[in-house]
């Protein structure tokens, strides 16, 4: 299995989803273009879509606060949809 650098993504877009407090955010890798899907919770949890898998795979230490922290920085340069409902 090849190893995501997730210190390299271009984010793309985020949603906000005010009711339950989670974030979807979409990242594209470089070189490849392969489009990665975050999930953070109110929580702090973060997930990634593993499409081949067809599940959400938890990220968990610097993978989850690189996630964040890039999430971050990026918030303020890509556009940002905020949706006042869940995304149940």
């Amino acid at each position: 299995m090849v190893r995501i650098n997730y210190g390299v993504l271009e984010f793309d877009h985020i949603v906000e989803f005010t009711r339950d407090s989670t974030v979807f955010a979409a990242a594209r890798e470089n070189g490849s273009g392969h489009l990665r899907l975050f999930l953070i919770t109110e929580a702090g949890n973060v997930y990634t879509r593993n499409g081949r898998a067809d599940s959400w795979e938890q990220l968990t230490d610097s993978d989850r606060d690189t996630i964040i922290a890039r999430i971050i920085a990026a918030k303020n340069n890509i556009p940002t949809y905020k949706i006042n409902g869940s995304h149940n």
